[in-house]
């Protein structure tokens, strides 16, 4: 009995860790097909649907804490990690290397901060608002996070950016198209 109760507690985590496993290793063979931009775009899109798909409260099943949020959300947090997978490749081709350090130590830093934060206001949104809306804040910021990636350049077919120049020239000459 208090074992099977502990067992059920574990799996969500066991779930998110195999989760995260596939969101590692899939994300680069994705990015290698569709390009840094246009993976990113449909990995935070795919996280933005996933994530309003688990607004319904339906369960899974009779006798199980297993819901379609539960599911939609492990599934949704696999693109976003997939995400945060290609950003640290595509944040080193689109800095010149004299700012490169920088830049990566301002995204750990917000990072940090996101990590901090995301869990602190969303567990004290869920006693005074519906489920419905940090499942749908989410939503909105990886939707926002996809229209920020279009207004990025592909660096896939490029070389790495060395200066300043380097990245000004590389975007004068880029045409926005998916």
């Amino acid at each position: 009995a208090w074992y099977q109760r502990r067992v059920r507690g574990y799996m969500a985590y066991l779930m998110a860790s195999v989760g995260e496993i596939i969101a590692y290793v899939g994300a680069v063979p994705l990015i290698a097909v569709l390009g840094r931009r246009r993976a990113m775009i449909v990995m935070l899109l795919a996280a933005a649907a996933f994530f309003l798909i688990a607004i319904p409260d339906v369960p899974l099943a009779k006798n199980s804490k297993w819901t379609l949020e539960s599911i939609c959300c492990l599934v949704g947090v696999v693109f976003v990690s997939g995400v945060f997978s290609g950003i640290y490749l595509w944040t080193a081709e689109l800095a010149p290397t004299s700012h490169r350090g920088s830049i990566f130590a301002l995204g750990s830093g917000a990072a940090r901060i996101g990590s901090f934060l995301g869990p602190y206001i969303f567990n004290n949104l869920k006693p005074i608002t519906h489920k419905s809306v940090p499942l749908a804040m989410m939503a909105v910021l990886s939707f926002l996070g996809a229209v920020g990636s279009f207004l990025l350049v592909e660096t896939g077919d490029k070389e790495t950016a060395l200066t300043g120049e380097d990245v000004v020239t590389r975007r004068k000459s880029y045409r926005y198209r998916l």
